[in-house]
């Protein structure tokens, strides 16, 4: 299992490089997804203009996948490994006809076994179910896990689990055997800051391989 790190909605103090970078040597860091939620697209880029090229360089580095989520005229304006995109934005064979086959495009399903069909038909490279808790970063009820459950089987996309994933409920998923989790308010915004959300995850990440290797 490994982490899905997704910038917070706006710029907070915590949200810098040089968290990243520590935060990227505490927990095994696949993609790093961008996600400005202002209205106005020039606020958006604004953000992704003040962070793209220090954070860009330490995914590089570290080998993670750098993500945005929704804007194709940002990912047409920066570098990304790939983009995001929920039920209500353009098409994955859409992003892939404009931004080519290797541009990584991850569907979000909430917890639908038909929309993860649709986004394999498309040729999405993952996809995400969620929310799995409650959260304040999207705003809809938490999804039935159980839904889950009964087709896991049949997944042959890499999946991510998102929405209200903590340090105190993680353990809970390891049933579901995600490929990735995607953390946001409980790393930025934890009240012990992100270096200690991140040591907290380490552990609970190695408390669950261990509990797979014995």
């Amino acid at each position: 299992m490994e982490i899905y790190l997704i910038s917070p909605p706006e710029e907070t103090r915590s949200f810098n490089a040089d968290n990243f970078e520590k935060i990227s040597e505490l927990i095994p860091i696949k993609y790093f997804q961008f996600r400005p939620k202002f209205k106005l697209f020039e606020e958006r880029k604004k953000f992704v203009e003040k962070f793209h090229s220090s954070f860009s360089k330490i995914c590089k580095k570290k080998d993670i996948n750098l993500i945005i989520n929704d804007d194709f005229e940002i990912a047409k304006d920066f570098f990304f490994n790939g983009i995001h995109l929920g039920q209500n934005d353009k098409s994955c064979s859409e992003a892939k006809k404009v931004f080519g086959k290797n541009f990584l495009v991850g569907v979000s399903c909430s917890n639908s076994y038909d929309l993860y069909k649709k986004a394999k038909e498309e040729s999405a490279d993952y996809v995400a179910f969620g929310p799995a808790f409650n959260t304040d970063s999207k705003n809809k009820e938490k999804i039935d896990l159980n839904i889950i459950r009964k087709f896991k089987s049949k997944l042959k996309l890499p999946f991510v689990l998102i929405g209200g994933i903590n340090h105190k409920n993680l353990l809970s998923l390891k049933s579901l055997s995600p490929n990735y989790i995607a953390i946001i308010n409980s790393l930025w915004n934890f009240k012990g800051g992100p270096i200690e959300s991140a040591k907290k995850f380490r552990e609970l990440l190695k408390e669950l391989k261990n509990e797979n290797d014995s």
